[in-house]
């Protein structure tokens, strides 16, 4: 599949373009182009989209179901917690981060549990999934049996900073 995304789109304007490393720089793009963006954002790999204008920098991996899913691993503020989001085909957001009350999460990579890495009780598995992740070939998320399936293609972007604010 190629990695990059063109098209007119109203007034004969390009969408951004994904770089061959799944670098997308989006701070020009309208609300519009960002949209469709997302609609045809490549699937089953990592892709980088940065926003230097408003300090905003996602990782997002979009599966062939239409998942997507945002890891936030390597936080641009120290502070603010790792934390990650998925979302359903719709954009609407289905899981994030540590939430007492979506009941048991459940990642594994190439089929070995790590349970919520991002469990702020359980940080010493944070840092085990994130060594492993580098090397993973297939990202699996289970949650009230459900289970969503990611390819790891891309996979050296998740060490790049990205934004881990709640909404960004």
């Amino acid at each position: 599949m190629s990695n990059k995304i063109t098209g007119l789109f109203g007034h004969n304007e390009k969408l951004p373009e994904i770089d061959p490393k799944g670098i997308v720089d989006i701070s020009k793009a309208t609300i519009e182009q960002y949209k469709q963006l997302s609609a045809n954002l490549p699937l089953n790999q990592w892709v980088y989209l940065e926003n230097e204008k408003q300090g905003i920098y996602q990782l997002q991996n979009k599966s062939t179901e239409g998942f997507v899913l945002s890891l936030r691993l390597n936080c641009k503020i120290s502070s603010h917690p790792p934390t990650f989001e998925l979302q359903d085909a719709q954009g609407k957001r289905i899981l994030y981060g540590y939430d007492k009350e979506a009941g048991q999460i459940q990642f594994l990579l190439d089929n070995k549990n790590y349970g919520n890495p991002f469990d702020p009780f359980q940080r010493q598995s944070l840092s085990r999934f994130q060594q492993q992740l580098a090397s993973a070939k297939v990202i699996k998320l289970f949650h009230a049996s459900k289970l969503y399936r990611f390819q790891n293609q891309n996979a050296e972007l998740l060490s790049k900073p990205v934004s881990c604010r709640e909404n960004s």
